[in-house]
């Protein structure tokens, strides 16, 4: 943990604070108006020209709100914050040089500022977590009141509720663009990747390609082995697609067992898209291990690179025509 330590009982809390503060996903994310909001509103409500949400890592502080000054990440050891999240009351001290719980603090002494009111309400999630604070602080020393401290913990319960819905929204936008089954992007994040990319191709900035993947004889693997099987194959291909696809390509399942990529060439690669169908075809040189056992498939792919004036639909529908062609092709040399 990079200097900082615990032991004891408190090992087992620490870890499950820890966990609940990354399960939210809001460390390192950027400052948002509804937190540095709150922010004010706190230093209205302690009357001080400053105020901050600090969420304290394992190792640091990290500020996801401020007032009155441009906040950086410092270190948890030097956390006035990391004293305050130790309890589940609000923290206060009229002047921080007096207090033997902050007096020897580098944001007190002088090496880093010269706090002296300071005042801390815990940041408490619905099991008991305090993954940080909204704390109020004044370069001189100040009384509050008791209904000022009420309402500091008001505002850090009003903090708490915006990370959580942050945190909902984030998950249902993923959910929203995401194939339940395999994880994949959908057809509507696809369809928008799609667009994106149409609209660099008319600016001469990309040559797009759809690669359009269908894997063959399907419904017989559901007709005889069950559905859950199918849906296996369906994750074991998704996997193993992604592992053959660059980092900069798409890979998204359109329905069933329609599987469809993305891959945004330069300017003017024609030969990227046919580079990338060989690889596709390859990864189904080697059998899938299922609870069924060995399983061999193999996959119709076809592809089309995007021309001047197409629309994402046509370029798609062009990818969707040139698979199905292969399929008859290859159905027609097998008779």
């Amino acid at each position: 943990m990079s200097g900082f330590r615990i032991s004891g009982a408190r090992e087992q809390v620490e870890l499950l604070r820890l966990t609940a503060l990354h399960d939210l996903d809001v460390l390192d994310q950027p400052r948002t108006p509804e937190l540095d909001g709150l922010a004010r509103l706190a230093a209205f409500v302690c009357g001080t020209p400053t105020a901050m949400v600090n969420l304290i890592d394992a190792a640091r502080q990290f500020p996801a709100a401020a007032y009155g000054f441009e906040p950086v990440e410092s270190s948890r050891l030097d956390s006035m914050c990391n004293t305050s999240i130790q309890c589940l009351d609000v923290s206060y001290t009229a002047d921080a040089a007096v207090d033997p719980r902050w007096s020897d603090n580098p944001f007190v002494t002088g090496v880093l500022d010269r706090v002296r009111l300071y005042a801390a309400a815990p940041l408490i999630l619905g099991g008991g977590e305090v993954i940080g604070t909204v704390c109020a602080f004044s370069g001189r020393p100040q009384e509050l009141t008791r209904l000022q401290l009420e309402r500091l913990r008001d505002v850090a319960d009003q903090a708490v509720l915006v990370l959580q819905l942050r945190e909902d929204a984030a998950r249902l936008g993923h959910a929203a663009t995401r194939d339940h089954l395999t994880g994949l992007p959908n057809r509507a994040l696809f369809s928008e990747a799609l667009t994106l990319a149409m609209a660099k191709h008319q600016r001469g900035l990309a040559t797009p390609s759809v690669i359009f993947l269908d894997i063959d004889r399907f419904k017989a693997v559901n007709d005889t082995y069950g559905h859950a099987v199918g849906d296996e194959l369906l994750r074991a291909v998704a996997q193993r697609l992604l592992a053959t696809v660059r980092a900069s390509d798409l890979l998204a399942r359109l329905s069933g067992d329609e599987l469809v990529v993305l891959s945004e060439g330069a300017s003017g690669d024609v030969d990227g898209a046919q580079f990338l169908v060989r690889r596709l075809q390859q990864a189904f040189a080697e059998p899938f291990q299922l609870s069924c056992g060995e399983l061999w498939i193999s996959a119709s792919v076809g592809a089309a690179t995007a021309i001047a004036g197409e629309s994402p639909a046509e370029v798609l529908a062009r990818a969707d025509a040139a698979m199905y062609e292969y399929k008859h092709l290859r159905n027609a040399r097998l008779r």
